[in-house]
């Protein structure tokens, strides 16, 4: 575990302005391997937290106060919850992003001609 404190202790010192900024809406792009790029879409979750609970009712609600209440903890300020997409996950998936990790922000109307082509960067 601690090896585990001081590596998000570095990532957090590395953590840019910019990057500090993001809100929910904005879309984050990551290059975990050298060919993927993998784009974060920041959400809000307490508004996922409330649909779900809309939805689910009872059953949800263990889930959704642990979902606001870990996000709120010192040791994730600088986490955003996120559904992922990439070329691997086209369709996305659950997750959250360190911000030290995003090497740059798309607009939606770039993210959203990129989902048309499944993810596929750098191929014509």
């Amino acid at each position: 575990m601690d090896a585990e404190r001081k590596a998000r202790e570095a990532a957090d010192a590395k953590v840019l302005p910019w990057q500090l900024k993001a809100r929910s809406g904005d879309i984050l792009v990551s290059m975990p391997y050298e060919d993927l790029a993998v784009f974060h879409e920041l959400l809000d979750n307490e508004k996922i937290v409330k649909k779900n609970l809309w939805k689910y009712g009872d059953s949800y609600e263990e889930e959704g106060i642990y979902t606001l209440d870990i996000y709120n903890e010192p040791h994730m300020r600088n986490y955003r919850f996120c559904r992922n997409y990439s070329e691997v996950v086209p369709d996305g998936e659950l997750g959250d992003i360190h911000l030290s990790i995003a090497i740059g922000k798309v607009s939606k109307e770039v993210f959203n001609e990129l989902k048309e082509k499944g993810f596929r960067i750098g191929y014509e």
